[in-house]
C-alpha cells in the first residue's frame, strides 16, 4: 500500500456546487464550481505556453458538475456540457486561502540604528553575473530595504548597469540617470549643499519611484554630505504602539504633496501611512516635509490632528538613535526601497557629484519574483 504525502489527495465528496477536497495533511479545501470551470487547464481553456486564459470571462459556461474521479495525484470533473477538466494535487493545494495568502505578503525586518551587519554588500562584477548573488541583494531589499554593490567605476554608464540590473531605469522629469550638485538644475532642495531632513521621493507622483539609486562620484575639498537612512516602518509601528490615535489619522487622511517647476506641475494626495485593508500589513511610508502642499481642512478637530500627528511621526525619524549614519564613498551604489526606507544627508562643503536614477516597484519586484523570492 502507498502511503499518501501531505500533498496528496486523500479523498474529495460533492458539495452544493463545489468540491470539497481533502490532502494528506488532513486539511480540506473547498472549491466552487464556478472557480474550478474557470481554471480547467486544457488546451481549450488556457494557453499553457503563455500562462494565459483562452476564453473571456463571459463566455466561461455557468454549468454544473455531473461527475467525478478522483485519485491521490488529480482530480477529473466532467460538466453538464461534457467538457472535461483536470486538476492536479499540486496545482489545487497551493490554493488554501491563509497558505495563499502568507506566501504572498512582504515580511520586512524591522531596525533602527546602524544595520552595516545585517544588510547585503557585493561586488559589483559578482551581482552583474551571478543570479545567487543578485538573489543576496534583493534578498536585503526585501528584508531591510536597502543593499550596497561596491566597486562600481565611479562613473553615470558604470551606475546605470547597476541600475538595469536592478530592474531598469525609471524616466521621470529628472530624466533617466541623473547627475546632482549644488547647482540648481530643479527645483528642489536635493540640488544644495543644505542638511535634508530624512524623507520618501516623489511623494507629488501617482505612484512615488521602486527604488532609490544613489553613487556619490566625488567629493572633493570639504567635509559632511553623511547619508542618512531610517526604517519608515519601525517608526510608523512604534508611532502605532504609541499614540494610535496619530496611527489613525496619517493612515486614513489624504495628505497632499506638490512639486512645481518652470513647465511642471505636479500634485497627489494620499495617506502618509498606507495598510493593507485586510492583513493590516505596512504598505508604504509617503513622508516628505518638504513637499506638502497647502491645505484646507474641514474643521479645527482635524487640521490640529493634522499637525499633531506629523510631529509625532517626524520624532522618531529624526531620533538621530533610529538613523543609520554613514559616508557614501565614490565605488558604492546604495539602493533603497523608497515605498520603506526614508533617506536624508547632513549639510556639506566642498564639490559634492552624485549620480542615481529610480526604478519602479513593479520592476523591481518583478525581478524578485523572476528570482523565486517572492510570489
Amino acid at each position: 500500500m502507498h502511503t499518501l504525502s501531505e500533498r496528496d489527495i486523500r479523498s474529495v465528496k460533492l458539495l452544493d456546487r463545489a468540491l470539497g477536497v481533502e490532502f494528506g495533511d488532513g486539511k480540506c479545501i473547498r472549491f466552487e464550481d464556478c472557480w474550478l470551470r474557470d481554471h480547467c487547464r486544457c488546451s481549450n481553456c488556457y494557453h499553457a505556453d503563455t500562462y494565459q486564459r483562452a476564453q473571456h470571462i463571459l463566455d466561461i459556461p455557468e454549468v454544473e458538475i455531473t461527475e467525478f474521479q478522483y485519485d491521490k495525484y488529480s482530480v477529473t470533473v466532467t460538466w453538464e456540457d461534457k467538457h472535461k477538466s483536470v486538476y492536479s494535487a499540486e496545482f489545487l493545494q497551493q490554493f488554501d486561502y491563509k497558505t495563499w495568502s502568507d506566501s504572498r505578503r512582504l515580511k520586512p525586518m524591522l531596525w533602527h540604528g546602524n544595520i552595516a551587519d545585517k544588510i547585503t554588500r557585493v561586488r559589483v562584477d559578482e551581482f552583474l553575473s551571478s543570479v545567487d548573488v543578485a538573489r543576496s541583494v534583493f534578498r536585503s531589499l526585501l528584508d531591510y530595504g536597502v543593499a550596497l554593490i561596491e566597486g562600481v567605476e565611479p562613473t553615470v554608464e558604470a551606475t546605470e548597469k547597476v541600475c538595469t540590473a536592478l530592474g531598469g531605469v525609471q524616466h521621470t522629469i529628472f530624466g533617466g540617470m541623473w547627475e546632482f550638485t549644488t547647482r540648481a538644475d530643479h527645483a528642489d532642495t536635493a540640488y544644495t549643499n543644505l542638511p535634508l531632513a530624512v524623507h520618501n521621493d516623489n511623494t507629488y507622483f501617482t505612484e512615488a519611484a521602486g527604488l532609490q539609486i544613489l553613487h556619490c562620484l566625488e567629493h572633493s575639498n570639504g567635509t559632511g554630505g553623511d547619508t542618512l537612512l531610517i526604517d519608515g516602518f519601525y517608526g510608523a509601528n512604534r508611532l502605532k504602539d504609541e499614540s494610535p490615535e496619530d496611527f489613525k489619522f496619517l493612515s486614513t487622511f489624504d495628505v497632499e504633496a506638490e512639486y512645481i517647476e518652470e513647465g511642471h506641475h505636479h500634485k497627489y494626495k494620499a495617506p502618509v501611512i498606507k495598510v493593507d485593508d485586510k492583513t493590516k500589513d505596512l504598505v508604504q511610508i509617503r513622508f516628505n516635509v518638504y513637499d506638502r502642499s497647502p491645505m484646507a481642512f474641514a474643521n479645527s478637530e482635524e487640521c490640529r490632528s493634522y499637525y499633531r500627528s506629523l510631529r509625532s511621526l517626524a520624532r522618531y525619524y529624526q531620533d538621530p538613535a533610529n538613523q543609520w549614519q554613514f559616508k557614501l564613498k565614490p565605488g558604492i551604489v546604495m539602493a533603497m526601497d523608497n515605498f520603506r526606507v526614508l533617506h536624508g544627508r547632513t549639510g556639506f562643503s566642498g564639490k559634492r557629484r552624485l549620480c542615481g536614477s529610480y526604478v519602479a516597484r513593479s520592476d523591481w519586484l518583478d525581478k524578485a519574483r523572476a528570482l523565486k523570492l517572492i510570489q
